[in-house]
């Protein structure tokens, strides 16, 4: 029904006398500086991942291009190295829109659009550790490691009841050298992301099992009008409607990883 009535809305719209003068304010709106600036937190590699030639590709460019375009305005990226420096960007005015992890402490800081996708976040063990399930972890002792701020930082830090946490850099390289150095008996960090420091460290293994899923979302600065928003959660569905996100999905093999319903 929602869907519905926003169609029937914007078809209205269309037809108004001044749409498109409204159109470009809300496009201003959304992107004041006249281009869209897309942040990227180059940590969540579900998300971003680098090239060889040093550009960036995934599902936060395929959907930050398409977005750009239904704006009609420049697409530019703004990378941030690991989960610390994209969370301390927020509020800052350094981004327009981006894409990360519904959860409360991020809800405080920024607007939450549409889910574009949902990942599933699963814990990698340290050499030589052994877990048959991801439900036997919460055990006396057992030191789990997490980004900052992260989705598993906020969602373990609610449930957990007798394992400890340790914050660590939202970095792959972080992740392996907590494991690697015994400072951490496991990473809790998305399936993609466990792959990877499974893969780059001998012995390493990923625990069966589920922790949690998150749903990845559209935020906005605080502050955006309701209209900006439903300008932006239409271009949102429309990019899902269309296959974008899904095709970045395929493109990158992505593990854990599902388009969200609208």
């Amino acid at each position: 029904m929602r869907k519905i009535l926003l169609s029937l809305a914007l078809m209205i719209a269309v037809h108004l006398p001044g749409f498109t003068c409204a159109q470009t304010a809300v496009s201003t709106e959304i992107a004041p500086t006249g281009k869209l600036r897309i942040g990227m937190n180059a940590s969540t590699t579900t998300l971003v991942t680098r090239t060889a030639d040093g550009n960036v590709r995934g599902i936060s460019v395929d959907l930050g291009k398409f977005i750009a375009e239904k704006l009609g305005m420049a697409y530019e990226p703004v990378v941030y190295a690991s989960a610390a420096t994209w969370t301390e960007s927020f509020g800052k005015g350094e981004w327009d829109i981006g894409v990360t992890g519904r959860n409360a402490t991020v809800g405080k800081l920024l607007d939450f659009g549409p889910d574009v996708i949902l990942i599933e976040s699963v814990f990698v063990a340290a050499t030589g550790l052994e877990f048959t399930h991801a439900s036997q972890v919460d055990r006396t002792g057992v030191k789990i490691g997490v980004a900052r701020n992260a989705s598993a930082d906020v969602f373990l830090s609610r449930t957990l009841k007798s394992a400890e946490i340790v914050r660590v850099g939202g970095d792959t390289s972080s992740a392996i050298d907590a494991l690697r150095s015994g400072n951490v008996d496991m990473y809790a960090t998305l399936t993609e992301n466990a792959s990877i420091v499974a893969e780059r460290l001998p012995g390493a293994k990923i625990i069966p099992g589920v922790f949690n899923t998150v749903g990845f979302a559209v935020v906005m600065p605080k502050g955006r009008s309701s209209i900006a928003q439903t300008k932006l959660t239409q271009i949102v569905n429309d990019a899902k409607a269309a296959g974008i996100v899904q095709e970045a999905i395929t493109k990158s093999g992505l593990k854990g990883v599902r388009v969200a319903p609208d």
